[in-house]
């Protein structure tokens, strides 16, 4: 049987999307109050999961936010692995899958591109739920400025390859994308702090944090009104001993 190339490890740019924008999005609803108990009781516990599903994919994804030694270094190892992959897909005469043309690919625009449209946007999301991910959004704008550099090191270096207004429209697609990568984060940022007051739980608290349902205290009788019910029904079962012996007399 002919060879068939593996799928593709979920940790970089062939994350699938379909499930990553799911994720994503799933982060950005509200819980609801008008339910009932049990309902609000289900609601809350499938939050739960949907959290940590979506906590397990940014881990899964969150190479980019690392100290820029070991992404780097995890970069060059995927990216040797994407290569190799698509030398396999060519020598079996296969369709050569995106990003694995080392003819063509470039890892610095790979990991700007994978940074931009996936990890970027699912991390502001994050951040809006989670305060402390500010370390790892940090820590993604950062090395994003690094693979940046030395895109545009290595485009000055090829100066003659592009025409000038070519290199134009190069510089201008770039700053576009700087500058709308760095306004989703402060927008974030700045939505994250707004929507918390000083002293406030923060998102993830009161997500995990089960609210009373408003009818609970209609449903459950305080100590006093249940000592109250007991003696009501200790009165009656005294009254019934007392007529039954009356009876057998």
């Amino acid at each position: 049987s002919r060879w068939r190339p593996p799928p593709p490890p979920s940790s970089q740019l062939s994350s699938s999307n379909r499930h990553h924008h799911h994720h994503r999005r799933r982060t950005t609803t509200t819980p609801t109050t008008s339910v009932s108990s049990k309902a609000r009781t289900k609601m809350y516990q499938a939050r739960r999961r949907v959290l940590l599903n979506v906590v397990l994919h940014a881990c899964d994804i969150s190479n980019p936010c690392k100290r820029w030694t070991l992404s780097h270094e995890w970069s060059n190892r995927i990216s040797k692995e994407f290569f190799n992959q698509g030398d396999r897909e060519r020598e079996e005469g296969l369709p050569v899958s995106p990003n694995m043309d080392k003819a063509t690919a470039d890892q610095c625009d790979t990991s700007i591109n994978f940074i931009d449209f996936i990890v970027g946007p699912m991390f502001a999301a994050v951040r809006r739920l989670l305060p402390k991910t500010e370390i790892c959004v940090s820590g993604l704008q950062s090395n994003r400025n690094v693979w940046y550099q030395r895109l545009e090191k290595k485009n000055s270096n090829s100066k003659g390859v592009l025409n000038e207004e070519d290199a134009q429209a190069h510089r201008k697609k770039w700053e576009a994308r700087n500058d709308a990568f760095s306004e989703i984060l402060a927008t974030a940022r700045k939505q994250a702090d707004e929507a918390r007051p000083q002293g406030s739980p923060s998102p993830i608290q009161t997500i995990f944090s089960l609210p009373a349902s408003p009818s609970h205290s209609s449903r459950s009788p305080s100590p006093s009104s249940r000592s109250g019910v007991n003696e009501g029904k200790s009165q009656t079962h005294s009254k019934r001993n007392t007529t039954v012996i009356k009876n057998r007399k």
